[in-house]
């Protein structure tokens, strides 16, 4: 009895043995499949980090560089609809400055011709300004007209004033209006013929802006011919 209790005794020992080397088996080959199981989790989160800044790193570049060619664009258009308006600014100014100067230049035609007709009722001043060379010089000449009677018509002749070129000094406010003039107006005093000669000429006027109004300040005559039209032949 003593010796199949030892044999049942050995047996046991031999039995637990074994299920602890099964056991411990089992645990070193579970502990293998949960480090393989961390180690390739490691790298498929050390995959996923290294690719991820890279996708967006390029988005972020793609998305930047994408947004300074719009910045760019807009900033270019911008900018060449600034110079374009600002250009547009300028040319309709000086359209609108050119306009000016050859109404307010044809008026004083029409008005230097009333002179002559009614020099006694004429006031120079209205269409040149006081002080300057030319107004004195206009001044006087109305002045002998109205004490001798010399006068002109409406409907006898006319005088044909066409503007050549006008250019502007901003600074001084001054203008120059080269005109070519085709004179075939008659003078008469008291009722007879003075002079009906017949001229044509290059002239170039002097303007210069008095309270919003431009008046004549000198006249230079360039060319003059008599008995011809050399406006004809520009």
């Amino acid at each position: 009895m003593h010796s199949l209790t030892l044999l049942h005794t050995s047996r046991a020992h031999c039995l637990i043995g074994t299920l602890r080397g099964l056991m411990l088996d089992i645990n070193i080959k579970k502990l293998r499949h949960r480090n393989l199981f961390l180690f390739s989790s490691c790298l498929f989160l050390v995959a996923s980090c290294s690719s991820s800044p890279t996708l967006s790193f390029d988005d972020s570049v793609g998305v930047t560089n994408t947004s300074a060619s719009m910045t760019s664009q807009a900033n270019t258009t911008s900018s060449t609809s600034a110079d374009s308006s600002s250009s547009t600014s300028l040319e309709d100014s000086q359209i609108d400055y050119d306009l000016a100067v050859r109404q307010q230049f044809q008026e004083l035609v029409k008005w230097q011709d009333g002179c002559y007709q009614q020099p006694k009722l004429c006031r120079v001043e209205e269409f040149t300004i006081v002080g300057t060379k030319y107004h004195q010089a206009l001044d006087d000449q109305i002045d002998l007209y109205a004490k001798n009677n010399i006068y002109s018509r409406p409907g006898h002749g006319k005088r044909e004033v066409a503007i050549e070129s006008i250019t502007f000094d901003d600074a001084e406010l001054v203008t120059q209006v080269d005109a070519c003039i085709y004179d075939t107006v008659i003078l008469y005093m008291d009722g007879f013929i003075f002079n009906d000669r017949v001229s044509s000429s290059h002239t170039r006027w002097t303007l210069q802006l008095d309270e919003q109004r431009w008046k004549w300040i000198g006249l230079q005559v360039l060319h003059r011919e008599y008995n011809t039209n050399i406006c004809e032949q520009q």
